[in-house]
């Protein structure tokens, strides 16, 4: 995986000082809501400021910054430059493969913006523009040169460009995640509390949802995140004709969890019941086991995407049996608190029909791939 990042960086000038920068963010967040920390807490929101002492420039990383829509970058840049009455340059890079620079010019209508590399993702964005670059730049042929060039990396531009603008190349990819790696200056860094999230009752979700199925006697898993509240007790269950009919069971079945940044497995004995409807299943549950709320709505997407991955719960579990029906496992994780928030998975559940989940899922495969991922609809039973 790439780099991503979205920074500012404010030329210093006789009205900058970084009081008065930090003033401005303090105020800047605090009409979004958000309520200035004394310390780092697990679901603050971070803002770094990075002032090297031999740049002409003081760079800027918050979890705040989201820069995928220009209008948002040209927003930022022009509430800065408008502030200290100075040049601002905005940053935004995507996975190593684009990379997009506005300059604003102190004073100066015309924006200059600078597109580096590519991205389907990103089809369409505003044309590079590199005049307004001029009184910044000295060897403006160097920056064309940059510029037009094919970089692996496309934040590599960014550190070239830098040390055309008297800019440590260091802070370029200045973000909040990584900003205490950084050799060059002084690092400051400021927390904020996000405003309330709305609190509903425990329910799951798959945010990923698998498109290969089980198999037989390989480690599968089943990833749940909450979009509730806290609470305790959850239950896991495997049902489906393979398991009502004793032709599927499951073997080293464990909890997957994220504990300080890494991975924990808790083995879970199931044992096998009557579901109540002349069916059988077999299922876990601990009425003790915490489930952690959902990460608060109004925390900034980006922060928001990693905190939930760090509070996913995964069901790992190994299948044995007759490989025909493999098809047929469906797992549900629940709740205890509210049974009506569980979720189930089962590979071919959005195509209604286990034929038509092979089709369409074949018909995604491309030629370098068939080897590995090719489905063979002879090797299920499909009705």
């Amino acid at each position: 995986m790439g780099l991503f990042f979205d920074n500012v960086h404010i030329r210093k000038n006789d009205k900058y000082n970084t009081e008065a920068l930090k003033s401005e963010l303090i105020r800047q967040l605090s009409e979004q809501g958000f309520v200035p920390l004394p310390h780092e807490g697990e679901e603050s929101v971070c803002v770094a400021i990075c002032e090297p002492p031999h740049s002409d420039w003081v760079s800027v990383a918050s979890d705040t910054f989201q820069f995928s829509v220009e209008e948002a970058m040209k927003k930022t840049a022009v509430h800065f430059s408008q502030r200290f009455d100075t040049d601002v340059l905005c940053a935004a890079c995507f996975d190593s493969d684009f990379l997009q620079l506005l300059l604003l010019p102190a004073g100066d209508a015309a924006d200059g913006w600078i597109n580096i590399g590519r991205s389907e993702e990103i089809p369409h964005r505003r044309r590079t523009k590199l005049s307004p670059w001029g009184k910044l730049v000295g060897d403006m042929p160097r920056l064309k040169e940059i510029v037009r060039t094919e970089h692996v990396f496309a934040e590599e531009a960014f550190a070239q460009i830098a040390e055309l603008i008297r800019m440590e190349p260091a802070q370029a990819t200045l973000e909040v995640g990584a900003s205490d790696l950084l050799p060059a200056g002084q690092i400051t860094r400021l927390f904020f509390a996000a405003p309330p999230g709305t609190v509903r009752p425990p329910r799951f979700v798959i945010p990923l949802y698998g498109g290969m199925p089980c198999r037989i006697e390989k480690s599968s898993v089943v990833s749940v995140y909450n979009t509730g509240g806290k609470s305790k007790g959850l239950g896991v269950m495997f049902i489906g004709d393979c398991v009502d009919q004793g032709e599927i069971a499951f073997e080293d079945v464990k909890l997957q969890l994220r504990r300080k940044k890494a991975w924990e497995f808790v083995p879970i004995e199931l044992k096998k019941a009557d579901r109540g409807d002349g069916k059988t299943c077999w299922y876990w549950v601990d009425p003790s086991f915490p489930i952690p709320p959902a990460v608060n709505e109004n925390i900034p997407l980006r922060k928001r995407l990693l905190l939930a991955f760090e509070r996913g719960i995964g069901v790992r579990f190994t299948p044995v049996g007759n490989p025909r029906k493999v098809l047929d496992i469906t797992v549900v994780v629940y709740p205890l608190e509210n049974p009506s928030g569980q979720v189930s998975w089962c590979v071919y559940t959005y195509y209604g029909t286990k034929r038509r989940y092979i089709e369409k899922h074949n018909a995604m495969i491309g030629d370098e791939q068939k080897e590995l991922f090719w489905l063979d609809p002879d090797a299920y039973d499909l009705d």
